[in-house]
């Protein structure tokens, strides 16, 4: 079910790129730090949600990747944890007094 909609978002994200295209065909000067260009209005705003796209995915990578790493260590914690609870039950109890 989520593939599936997955796909149609996809589709859904291409038509409407697509008709950006056509119904934008007119020429802008993008003015950038070091000169200009002219490009057409759907390719500028195709690279910029590009541009956009990618910045997003490093910096959730980045993210995604320290809490990887916390959830290993909270494991190997929690895993320690549980040996030393499980070898604490085992030993045997002494009588006092």
């Amino acid at each position: 079910m989520l593939r599936l909609l997955t796909v149609l978002l996809l589709v859904l994200v291409f038509a409407i790129g697509a008709s950006l295209g056509y119904f934008n065909a007119e020429r802008v000067t993008f003015h950038y730090l070091f000169g200009s260009v002219e490009v057409r209005v759907a390719v500028l705003v195709t690279v910029s949600f590009v541009i956009a796209a990618i910045l997003t995915l490093a910096l959730c990578g980045v993210r995604i990747l320290r809490l990887h790493r916390d959830i290993r260590r909270l494991r190997k914690q929690l895993r320690d944890s549980e040996t030393e609870l499980k070898n604490l039950r085992n030993l045997p109890v002494v009588g006092g007094r």
